[in-house]
């Protein structure tokens, strides 16, 4: 999400005429450790997918699934397999 400075201007407009000045602080600090705290559990979960996917065993699984002839794979793989390749 890009924001020009301008609506950044309106937004603390907005914001400073809502809370007032004795507010507007304190509620900038609580979105800023909130923002902090959604990247921080953005970076653990990709971190989480990453490692999975780069899993010995998953990539051995899928590298098996693809050395199968078409002819041993069931129809809901073939249908999955297809959904994962663009033709």
């Amino acid at each position: 999400m890009n924001l020009t400075p301008n609506e950044v201007l309106i937004i603390a407009f907005v914001a400073l005429v809502a809370l007032g000045p004795r507010q507007m602080p304190d509620a900038v600090r609580r979105a800023a450790t909130a923002l902090t705290k959604l990247k921080q559990f953005s970076r653990s979960v990709k971190s989480e997918l990453d490692e999975a996917v780069n899993n010995s065993i998953v990539t051995a699984a899928h590298d098996e699934f693809l050395a199968k002839p078409s002819s041993e794979k069931s129809f809901g793989e073939i249908a999955d397999s297809e959904d994962e390749e663009p033709s």
